[in-house]
């Protein structure tokens, strides 16, 4: 899947200015956690899972880009619905807007959405009247939650398939503060460590195994999930160039209703001026609208 929900930049971040408390010298880290294993972590979380029909918070995405020493941010909303237990060809259904974006200190208002609805992804640019869509699933076909788990820039269906997942990855309980202090790398990441929502979480670090066949771009993955809520608060990825996708959420709310049209992947009318492209299930080139059906999508 595209990479798209994006997310914080850490440097330009407002809520960064806040006077940081003084470490000890030489602290010992702890881990936050009520779990005593990764696989008891898993568990939870597939419980809590099974449990929620809705998740919706404001979204944060930071793209650092480590070669070109470039930071991005993009603030705005996602939503998630889960799948409807009754339909089995019903997939996960995930929609965010950004609405800001910060780029060297310098932002700007933008509108940017994209929508994956279970078969279709879409990126909708009402601004540059811009609309591309893509068959990522067959009709009738469910997405392979691991296949979603290793492409998205997070990890999206975290404690389901827990057996495939520790097979394929290894799993660390690590101290909250790990990789945030100290990193040499990435030394601005400190200051994620000291934000509230932060503190006392339970950190999980995937790896994947080596010698087995998997398609993975990138290094590890940590998500960052509070102990008390089992809701995730941040989620931190590095890829093979040494790039680093973040991702957090504030105020998430769960089981609320959420509007059908958040995740509505209808063609607009190119007759109104847009530029529609639509990619079907394993075609190599986009199929293009025509004003007589631009509202019809392709079967």
């Amino acid at each position: 899947m595209p990479s798209i929900l994006l997310a914080i930049l850490i440097a330009s971040s407002p809520m960064l200015v806040l006077p940081s408390p003084q470490p000890e010298e030489n602290p010992t880290p702890t881990v936050h956690s009520e779990f005593e294993s990764p696989r008891e972590l898993l568990s939870a979380l597939g419980e809590q899972d099974a449990l929620t029909t809705s998740l919706s918070a404001e979204i944060r995405y930071t793209v650092i880009r480590a070669l070109e020493n470039d930071m991005q941010m993009r603030r705005g909303d996602l939503s998630i619905k889960n799948s409807d237990n009754a339909d089995p060809t019903q997939s996960r259904k995930y929609a965010v807007r950004f609405d800001e974006l910060v780029i060297d200190n310098r932002r700007e208002l933008i509108d940017e959405h994209f929508i994956f609805d279970g078969r279709w992804f879409v990126e909708r640019l009402p601004e540059e009247k811009q609309f591309n869509k893509r068959e990522l699933v067959p009709k009738g076909k469910t997405l392979d939650p691991m296949e979603l788990m290793r492409d998205a820039p997070f990890w999206v269906s975290l404690g389901r398939d827990q057996d495939r997942l520790l097979e394929s990855y290894d799993a660390q309980l690590l101290p909250t503060t790990d990789g945030l202090i100290d990193n040499p790398d990435f030394p601005e990441l400190k200051f994620i460590a000291e934000l509230p929502h932060i503190v006392a979480t339970t950190q999980l670090k995937l790896t994947p195994k080596k010698g087995l066949d998997i398609e993975d771009d990138w290094e590890w993955v940590r998500i960052w999930v509070n102990p008390d809520t089992l809701l995730p608060a941040l989620y931190i990825k590095q890829d093979w160039t040494g790039d680093l996708q973040i991702v957090e959420l504030f105020n998430p709310k769960t089981n609320d209703d959420i509007p059908a049209s958040v995740f509505d992947t209808t063609s607009p009318d190119a007759r109104a001026g847009w530029n529609v492209h639509v990619t079907n299930w394993r075609s190599d080139m986009p199929a293009p609208s025509k004003p007589s059906d631009s509202n019809t999508d392709t079967p």
